[in-house]
């Protein structure tokens, strides 16, 4: 029978599972000569199986999907299984673990999860092969693909039920095939985790940044390690829940007090990897400060920029067609200022022509030049 049992993790104080209060640890590293102190609050409660209580961290056995008795110092590759479809064709996702020699926290880390999303696959990759179990305190859980039939049919969503299974968690054990994988995906990986990265890619055209819950001092503080130039700080308010944002991963965990993030690592259906490198630096900076390996913390390359809203703020075309943008990803710009047309293709003439709705920093452009009625065009979030 499974029990729980606190721990003590990079010095913080252990307590009972049933305690409120939470420990607290400090991190400090400097960015271009001036240095940052970064607080987060973590629970720090592992699951144990097998026995009872009070046994050492060498002796402890973790289960992750098809892997079973997984213990310290142990790098090992499984299954997440769900079903079979009519022609008796598995649905499974890959996932791989790492338990490390000494105690420690508990990451999970997955990628595409819209399927299309594949920088963060490569990343997952680097990150998973370049690490020794034996080097390595606290347990890394790692899903390559969360979004397998969207993955291979080159898509966002899951083909069997058109589904975005980024608005559907923490999934139904009785509900679409979407559901039931993130269910799956859930109660055998993800609920064992302390901290969560969700990585994602938007487009080609949208600076690199990192998605981070309103007010969540432990997320905002992963967001800034990860150490991308743009921070963006998103709240689930009445509007954003009508497109079902608290169905996204990050904000589902938010909610139970676990930090996470949603790094956006470049284009979708193509390899960067400029991109990739930058990922693969950001998670590496979350393992050094967790205290899972050793190291410093590598900084930005630049100053960091914390901009506020999602990507559901900016401007949406009223006419389709042609799409000739004026503006690109990190420009400022002022309310009322022309940011691109668009023009028929049966006269070439211009149909629509888009401005600035509020002054802002421009996150980033649709690729596509093809536009059609109703098509988010330009993303504008809205600076301190």
């Amino acid at each position: 029978m499974a029990t729980t049992l606190a721990v003590v993790v990079g010095g913080i104080c252990s307590q009972a599972a049933n305690d409120n209060r939470k420990g607290r640890r400090y991190a400090r590293w400097a960015t271009r000569g001036s240095t940052v102190l970064y607080t987060i609050e973590e629970r720090v409660i592992l699951e144990q199986t097998e026995k009872p209580g009070g046994l050492e961290w060498q002796e402890r056995e973790w289960n992750i999907g098809t892997l079973k008795g997984l213990r310290a110092g142990t790098k090992a590759a499984g299954l997440i299984e769900h079903g079979m479809y009519a022609d008796g064709t598995l649905l499974q996702n890959a996932v791989h673990v790492l338990v490390g020699r000494e105690e420690g926290p508990v990451l999970y880390i997955q990628a595409a999860v819209h399927g299309d999303e594949v920088n963060g696959v490569e990343v997952l990759r680097q990150i998973v092969t370049g690490l020794d179990p034996q080097q390595l305190r606290g347990v890394l859980i790692v899903v390559p693909v969360a979004n397998g039939p969207g993955f291979v049919m080159h898509q966002r969503r899951h083909p069997a039920d058109r589904e975005d299974m980024n608005r559907v968690w923490p999934g139904k054990v009785d509900g679409s095939v979407s559901q039931q994988t993130a269910y799956n995906l859930y109660q055998q990986a993800i609920q064992h985790a302390q901290y969560v990265i969700d990585l994602h890619t938007a487009s080609s055209n949208t600076q690199l940044h990192v998605v981070y819950g309103h007010n969540d001092a432990g997320s905002r503080a992963l967001a800034e390690v990860f150490a991308l130039d743009i921070l963006l700080e998103e709240e689930v308010d009445e509007n954003l829940k009508q497109f079902r944002f608290q169905g996204k991963l990050r904000n589902m965990l938010n909610e139970q007090g676990i930090p996470a993030i949603t790094p956006e690592l470049g284009g979708d259906n193509r390899l960067e990897m400029e991109n990739v490198a930058l990922g693969v630096r950001g998670v590496t900076n979350v393992l050094k400060y967790l205290k899972m390996i050793p190291g410093e913390i590598v900084p930005p390359d630049r100053p960091q920029i914390t901009l506020h809203g999602s990507h559901m703020d900016g401007v949406f075309a009223h006419q389709g067609g042609f799409w000739i943008r004026q503006v690109k990803g990190g420009d400022r710009v002022s309310q009322g200022q022309t940011l691109g047309h668009i023009y028929s293709l049966r006269t070439f003439e211009v149909v629509e022509v888009l401005t600035a709705p509020y002054n802002g920093h421009i996150l980033g452009t649709t690729d596509s030049p093809t536009i059609n009625l109703g098509d988010s065009v330009i993303t504008i979030c809205r600076t301190d």
